[in-house]
């Protein structure tokens, strides 16, 4: 055993404090080996049982699993050139770890002889699912391969683990390397205060004269929403679109990345017996076939289709009447967007931001998860690996402690861009112990200003606070006691985000926004003609943003199914294709968005995008029921915690749907959700 080694601490939450660059590569060389040492031991046995064979390989994986895990995080929150280089020099073994694992006859037989000798008084039903899932999972990774094979598949595991990797680094760089410098003010007409003071602190931090702005969210959305320069919009724009492509610098260029990723994944999905990577992703997914997900997107571009016309016409019009613009161009999208909206809802996103501070905003979520599931949120001390991150436990009506957080909310350098919630542990209990779940909520807002001593959030960074905490809920308040499918474990990828998006809903609760906003001067709640004005605006340019979603589920559905792009023109060529087909904004050649697409070149999403649309069919209906039938939010929440959330893996995600509402998921409530069903 290593000793002072924080990676190798199971007992307690992960010591941040602790953890040391140096330990990384001795703790996860020491996990690989004990794990290695446990399937010898379980390959070697003569009989197995749950006891000898599964609990002994859970354990050896899921300690590796944790440690790894914890560098992986690191990587994305606190990425350093040192921490960098060991976690893409230990990737390849990591993965080929795991690949050798799924591919090992003598372990797939122990569990299949598990399974084979289930029975009333040996295997309660989450073993015989868990079972079920990891045969699956074995035979999906190439258990059945001969050795030849198994060999090829695993270096191509250990290439794509590789070419993620820096595909991802390759976009934080090029995002983090970015700023545009501007020195006169006349320039900056219509951006906020708030915003002028940061590039402000950004250009005195990079001893600049002037204002430097940044490519990350906080910074790069307002600004092409309220900047009056438009040559300055252009420039940013053009920066953004090309990131980490052959238009900008070579160092960070992707283009090569997606090519050998995608003709990767096609091998693979090839060794095993499937018609393409689309068909092998599908394997697990509540959609079961690519066709039944390019059917909904296309169901949706139909519906979204008019829509988006008589909005672009709009945008047109205006921006020529009002703003001299005759040539609308797509660094004027937000823009326009944003003086219409001001014009006909007498606000702009960004005059919303005022009424949202953080502080409020988080105890009233944590009300809300009160009212909803019983439990209070209590903020810990702990070791954490930024002074702004916050850790939270989780207990129950009854006090007891049902798992904790993280939240990690702030944009900084070193940090990969966007939101999302990962599981530090997963919830286990056996005989011996009980593992209580961990997880990350990880965002970028704005931090506080110098003239605040409290952070504020747009209206649509409230909502993704609420959707990430809705993950953060589906994996701490799990029941299930099994590891492999407590929690998100064994949920079908496309409905994952059903808890999630189930949140966003409240953030267009007036009792709700009652409790997380407040007035201008910090008091009370933001008023309600303002909040009325918001709802009559939520559907604002939704055919244009329905349409966009299409663009990209059918782009990555598309790269998936066909045989993989062998060069960057044919690549593009596919995305040209399907913006003639989908998109009714005009967009330049030079766009390259496939470049720092992460979610499916560096996430889960691989052939799976399309989940989100996806998964808002099934959050708007089942969110319908709670209005259909006028349930309080503890009904709600009750009901939703016990047929939903609860049950992690255990059951398919449709079972679950059925038993919350009662029938099968139906997409009118999305097109009324969304306003699809009306004219713009």
């Amino acid at each position: 055993m290593i000793k002072n080694n924080a990676l190798c601490d199971f007992k307690n939450l992960p010591s941040f404090s602790s953890f040391k660059i140096e330990d990384v590569r001795p703790a996860i060389k020491y996990l690989i080996e004990q794990a290695e040492n446990t399937i010898e031991q379980v390959s070697s046995q003569c009989e197995s049982t749950w006891e000898d064979t599964v609990e002994p390989i859970t354990a050896a994986v899921d300690r590796l699993g944790r440690a790894w895990g914890q560098v992986g995080h690191l990587n994305s929150v606190v990425n350093t050139e040192d921490l960098r280089v060991i976690y893409n020099d230990l990737l390849p073994e990591v993965s080929d770890f795991y690949s050798r694992l799924s591919q090992n006859k003598e372990i797939y037989q122990s569990f299949n002889n598990v399974y084979d000798a289930k029975g009333p008084n040996k295997l309660n039903g989450e073993r015989i699912k868990l079972l079920e899932n990891e045969l699956r999972d074995y035979r999906l990774s190439g258990v059945g391969l001969n050795e030849r094979e198994q060999k090829t598949y695993q270096e191509l595991s250990k290439k794509l683990a590789s070419l993620s990797a820096k595909f991802s680094d390759n976009v934080l760089d090029a995002t983090d390397q970015y700023t545009l410098n501007i020195t006169d003010f006349d320039r900056l007409k219509g951006l906020p205060d708030a915003i002028i003071a940061e590039a402000k602190s950004k250009a005195k931090s990079m001893h600049k004269t002037g204002w430097s702005f940044t490519l990350k969210a906080p910074c790069w959305v307002p600004f092409m929403e309220s900047c009056i320069d438009r040559g300055l919009r252009q420039e940013m724009y053009r920066a953004y679109v090309t990131r980490a492509s052959d238009c900008g610098a070579p160092e960070y260029d992707n283009s090569k990345i997606i090519i050998d990723i995608l003709g990767a994944r096609c091998k693979k999905a090839k060794l095993l017996g499937f018609d393409s990577f689309a068909h092998l992703s599908f394997a697990t997914k509540m959609a079961v076939e690519p066709k039944r997900a390019l059917d909904l997107m296309t169901e949706l571009s139909l519906k979204a289709r008019s829509r988006a016309e008589s909005e672009y016409e709009i945008l047109k019009d205006y921006a020529s009447s009002h703003l001299d613009i005759s040539n609308l161009m797509p660094w004027d999208i937000s823009f326009v967007a944003q003086k219409i909206k001001e014009e006909r809802y007498t606000f702009k996103d960004e005059d919303l931001r005022q009424y949202f501070p953080l502080k409020r905003c988080v105890n009233g979520l944590f009300d809300l998860l009160n009212s909803l599931y019983g439990v209070s949120v209590l903020e810990k001390q702990a070791e954490v690996w930024n002074p702004s991150v916050k850790l939270y436990e989780v207990k129950d009506h009854l006090g007891h402690s049902i798992g904790y957080f993280y939240m990690d909310l702030f944009a900084r350098n070193g940090k990969r861009s966007g939101a999302w919630m990962d599981d530090a542990v997963g919830r286990w209990k056996t005989g011996r112990h009980t593992q209580i779940p961990v997880a990350y909520l990880v965002c970028n807002f704005p931090s506080a200003t110098n003239k605040s001593s409290d952070a504020y959030l747009s209206h649509n960074e409230v909502e993704t606070l609420f959707h990430e905490c809705g993950h953060v809920m589906h994996h701490l308040m799990t029941q299930i006691d099994e590891l492999g499918i407590s929690g998100i474990n064994g949920v079908e990828w496309d409905a994952v985000e059903l808890p999630s998006q189930f949140m966003e809903n409240f953030c267009w609760d007036w009792n709700i926004i009652k409790k997380i906003s407040s007035n201008v001067s910090g008091d009370g709640h933001m008023p309600e003609d303002l909040f009325k004005k918001m709802v009559e605006a939520k559907n604002f340019m939704s055919g244009i943003q329905t349409l966009r979603q299409v663009e990209f589920s059918v782009f990555d559905l598309l790269v998936h199914l066909d045989s993989p792009a062998g060069s960057l023109e044919e690549l593009m060529k596919i995305l040209e294709g399907l913006r003639k087909d989908l998109s009714v904004i005009p967009v330049p050649e030079y766009n390259r968005f496939p470049h720092s697409f992460s979610h499916i070149f560096a996430g889960g999403y691989a052939a799976g995008y399309y989940s989100y649309k996806w998964a808002e069919v099934l959050s708007a209906d089942a969110f319908g029921m709670s209005q259909e039938n006028s349930m309080s939010l503890g009904e709600v929440g009750a009901k939703f915690l016990e047929e939903v959330i609860s049950k992690g893996g255990l059951r398919s995600s449709l079972e679950n749907f059925i038993g919350f509402r009662g029938r099968e998921p139906n997409i009118d409530a999305l097109l009324q959700h969304t306003g699809l069903s009306e004219p713009a």
